[in-house]
């Protein structure tokens, strides 16, 4: 065979692995873009409005918004972000449940919306429990450009989940993280519950643009009293100075 046969074979062959190598890379990409588009997109933005949303026929968005916070929670992956934006006041009665999301709960800029805490019993129950957010797994909360009106609350004995942000059980989360951002918090009587809930080995706090009235001193924490200095708090990480 002389050399410029053996040559030819060779570059045949090569052209041939260079076809292969090609084919292959394709099958691969498309694969992957494959698995990427039918991924679910873990951040989701969705619009609330108790009045003329709907959970059946409502879309999410601004035109067709859902009736409750519970539904676009619901429609967001596990372990996804949910950004809800309130359209008009939110009356809560029940428990939310976050179940492992991440909540940015929000009304627009200078709209002046309310989440409005009630009481109501607990199915099962003797004790009062408040309008909360039931935390579990790596969920989080973020309240922004909202009012947030606790309820006056009854006499006599109180659930110990009376509270506005709470675990339980063992998906509770290891670090239960709660942020008021441009908020107002509204004391409508006396108010005897707490801001956080039990079953939390570690807490973390913050407010930004949020004053905390001094009705609420002394119940942000289980156990904790008023005046309680927070760097004396191993569990807690905040930026207010005293609790």
């Amino acid at each position: 065979m002389s050399l410029e046969t053996e040559i030819a074979a060779l570059a045949a062959t090569n052209n041939k692995l260079v076809e292969a190598v090609n084919g292959k890379m394709a099958a691969i990409n498309a694969a992957v873009a494959s698995a990427i588009s039918a991924a679910p997109e873990m951040y989701r933005t969705f619009f609330v409005d108790p009045v003329a949303g709907s959970d059946t026929e409502g879309q999410g968005s601004a035109a067709s918004p859902f009736k409750t916070i519970q539904k676009a929670i619901n429609a967001t992956p596990l372990g996804g972000r949910c950004d809800a934006t309130l359209l008009r006041d939110f009356s809560l009665s029940t428990h939310i449940l976050l179940n492992g999301r991440k909540l940015a709960l929000r009304g627009e800029l200078n709209a002046g919306r309310k989440l409005i805490l009630n009481e109501f019993m607990f199915e099962g129950e003797t004790l009062p429990r408040m309008g909360s957010f039931w935390h579990s797994d790596g969920s989080t909360l973020d309240i922004s450009n909202l009012t947030v009106s606790f309820p006056a609350s009854s006499p006599g004995d109180l659930s110990a989940y009376y509270c506005l942000s709470f675990g339980s059980g063992t998906s509770a989360p290891i670090f239960h993280q709660l942020r008021f951002y441009n908020c107002t918090l509204e004391l409508r009587g006396t108010f005897r519950g707490r801001i956080f809930g039990p079953n939390t080995g570690l807490y973390g706090l913050q407010l930004s643009s949020t004053v905390l009235p001094s009705g609420l001193a002394g119940l942000i924490l289980p156990g904790v009293v008023a005046g309680t200095k927070s760097e004396t708090i191993p569990h807690l990480i905040t930026n207010l100075s005293s609790l």
